[in-house]
């Protein structure tokens, strides 16, 4: 008896330290950060400028949770995202609750002749939905979650085997504002077993949890992005659309990240 009773505890004290957590039903996933917490995505550009498939040499990208504060009546992590070295000025703030990573509040900073400016996001914080970084370089794009597994199914030891299937995509509305007007678009994400041909991404990472594929559509801008979920890992693993290739660094590789980006033009 006491033995089982240790057990538990243990494979509690296990997925409460795993740096992602289920939704309360047991049927998704949502990563759970601690403020503190940091880690980095390097991304890669398309050269826009260039005939053919030309890419630009890759930026490294930090992510720091700064803080929790309360935001519209919402739990929210303060995180801040910023470029190592001091080529690449632009940033961002993304407030996002902390019960589903909701956006509330989202700053693109970014330089100016005059400067360095911000704008601020048209989000609904009551409404979730993905984010996708639109007329930015800052990679943050993130699916509305909880992530679900296809048809609910349990994932075999593989994490694809048991699959069947794949889920219809969930539509989300936006209104966006431009110049004082407001323009309605339609957003769909489909949750779906990792294609085969993404087994070997899971492979760089420690995390043995389970794993997802997340498809965001935007018909009307164009947008249309795959990402790589794995339970254990603070971020999409991977995440790809025409112009923009980014992967989550491992663990297993520690880039050293500097104390301040005072002195280089990062973090500020």
């Amino acid at each position: 008896m006491k033995r089982n009773l240790l057990l538990g505890v243990l494979l509690l004290l296990a997925a409460l330290t795993s740096g992602s957590a289920f939704a309360a039903d047991g049927e998704g996933f949502v990563p759970a950060w601690q403020v503190g917490d940091r880690w980095v995505l390097e991304a890669s550009y398309r050269d826009l400028k260039s005939e053919g498939d030309v890419w630009l040499p890759p930026v490294n990208w930090v992510f720091k949770v700064r803080a929790r504060k309360e935001l519209n009546g919402q739990e929210c992590y303060v995180l801040h995202v910023y470029a190592r070295g001091g080529e690449v000025k632009n940033q961002a703030v993304l407030y996002l609750a902390t019960a589903d990573l909701r956006p509330v509040r989202v700053l693109d900073i970014f330089p100016t002749a005059e400067g360095m400016k911000y704008s601020e996001r048209d989000v609904d914080p009551n409404s979730s939905e993905p984010l996708v970084a639109e007329d930015t370089v800052v990679p943050y794009d993130l699916p509305a979650f909880p992530i679900t597994r296809a048809n609910n199914a349990v994932q075999g030891a593989d994490g694809f085997s048991a699959y069947r299937g794949q889920s219809l995509a969930k539509k989300f509305a936006k209104i966006r504002n431009i110049g004082g007007l407001s323009f309605k678009r339609t957003v769909a994400q489909k949750n779906k077993a990792p294609d085969k041909q993404h087994a070997d991404t899971f492979a760089a990472y420690r995390s043995r949890g389970a794993t997802y594929q997340v498809e965001i559509e935007e018909s009307r801008a164009g947008t249309n992005l795959t990402q790589l979920w794995q339970q254990g890992s603070p971020w999409a693993v991977s995440s790809e659309n025409r112009e923009r290739k980014v992967r989550l660094v491992p663990p297993s590789a520690p880039t050293p990240l500097p104390e301040s980006g005072r002195n280089n033009g990062g973090e500020y």
